[in-house]
């Protein structure tokens, strides 16, 4: 066999770790199939990687062997307010590795590609919310910081259609849960008599210029601006999504995303609140009106869902209102990518909610 570079076999140049390519995504997709064990369409992986607003996507790094795509690992690049200032944070998303490729040392290399092509991307921070296993690896191959653990917070409607999922006899009681829902709902009562709340089909300038006066409301935060929401909630391809949002004499001064979805393994209709966001004038009041309105829309569903920081007024609102913080599923990992600590390193910097996970 022939030496490469530097002494190197042209063996050994067949194996490396570069960047996506156009065409390999159809290696992706069965990648992620995979691993995961279900389908991903074709238009996610689009939506998700290609169609952002952030120039740098997409940020894929795949693992090759003698043409075989074996390892991934990427990263949801937005725009985002550090201290007021206009940056590039990257989620963490999609790493994978073959499975009949283990020990080959694709995860550990893949981790140590990310934050030097991150520092060419203009990326400043890099974070995740990744299962145990995951944030091991990643901690341990790149020196990512846990920062906390994400608060789940829940609000059950109907108590006893959930114990059903676990104990069929309950299905005999669950006819009460109407009453019951109707009795929880009633904590949610109209606030504003000034504003209007209103349905938002296409989000436009107006959230433009509220992103703009909120860019100081939180030390760390995504740009919440028409081209994000529009493609985080409008365009996607596979979820459907309803906004409401709070006027007064046709200024926006806030609005609430939330989504419904049926669990049919389990046999629920869970609701989710994505995001909430609102000026900081008449803030208290504003969130409870928007509050009221969605729970009243989510009247159907059998529980309702929201993650927020603790340091986030969200998860003030959310316990005044009867909001259980049920458990805190998966860990909120990060790392400055030039080594110089920024507010990002501190999570109650942070403004995260339900919409900032890829997977929702």
């Amino acid at each position: 066999m022939e030496p490469g570079r530097n002494g190197i076999s042209e063996r050994m140049e067949v194996m490396t770790v570069r960047r996506y390519r156009a065409g390999d995504e159809q290696q992706i997709q069965a990648l992620f199939e995979k691993v995961f064990k279900h389908k991903r369409s074709l238009s996610h992986w689009q939506w998700k990687f290609i169609n952002t607003p952030t120039t740098t996507n997409p940020f894929i790094l795949v693992f090759e062997e003698e043409g075989e795509i074996l390892g991934h690992i990427s990263l949801w690049v937005h725009d985002a307010f550090v201290d007021g200032k206009r940056t590039k944070l990257g989620l963490r998303v999609d790493t994978m590795v073959d499975p009949d490729a283990q020990g080959k040392g694709i995860y550990r290399k893949l981790n140590e590609h990310l934050f030097p092509e991150a520092k060419k991307d203009g990326i400043s921070y890099v974070y995740g919310f990744p299962a145990a296993k995951a944030k091991q690896l990643f901690q341990r191959y790149t020196g990512a910081f846990h920062m906390t653990d994400m608060p789940r917070l829940v609000y059950v409607l109907r108590p006893l259609t959930l114990l059903s999922t676990k104990f069929s006899i309950m299905k005999v009681f669950s006819g009460f849960d109407r009453l019951v829902a109707a009795i929880r709902l009633g904590k949610f009562t109209k606030q504003s008599r000034n504003g209007e709340v209103r349905e938002v089909e296409k989000f436009d300038q107006t959230f433009d210029q509220l992103a703009e006066r909120l860019r100081n409301r939180y030390p760390v935060q995504l740009v919440r601006d028409a081209a994000y929401l529009n493609w985080r909630y409008r365009e996607h391809p596979d979820y459907q999504y309803h906004v409401l949002g709070y006027y007064e004499k046709q200024e926006l001064l806030g609005y609430l995303v939330y989504k419904i979805e049926r669990n049919e393994q389990k046999g629920f209709t869970n609701g989710l609140i994505m995001d909430l966001v609102v000026d900081e004038n008449k803030q208290e009041v504003i969130q409870k009106e928007l509050l009221a309105i969605a729970m009243k829309k989510m009247s159907k569903v059998d529980m309702v869902q929201a993650w927020s920081l603790p340091s986030m007024e969200l998860y003030d609102l959310l316990k005044k209102h009867g909001f259980i913080h049920k458990d805190s599923p998966v860990p909120l990992v990060g790392k400055e990518v030039t080594g110089t600590k920024t507010y990002a390193s501190d999570y109650t910097n942070w403004f995260i909610t339900t919409g900032d996970v890829d997977s929702f």
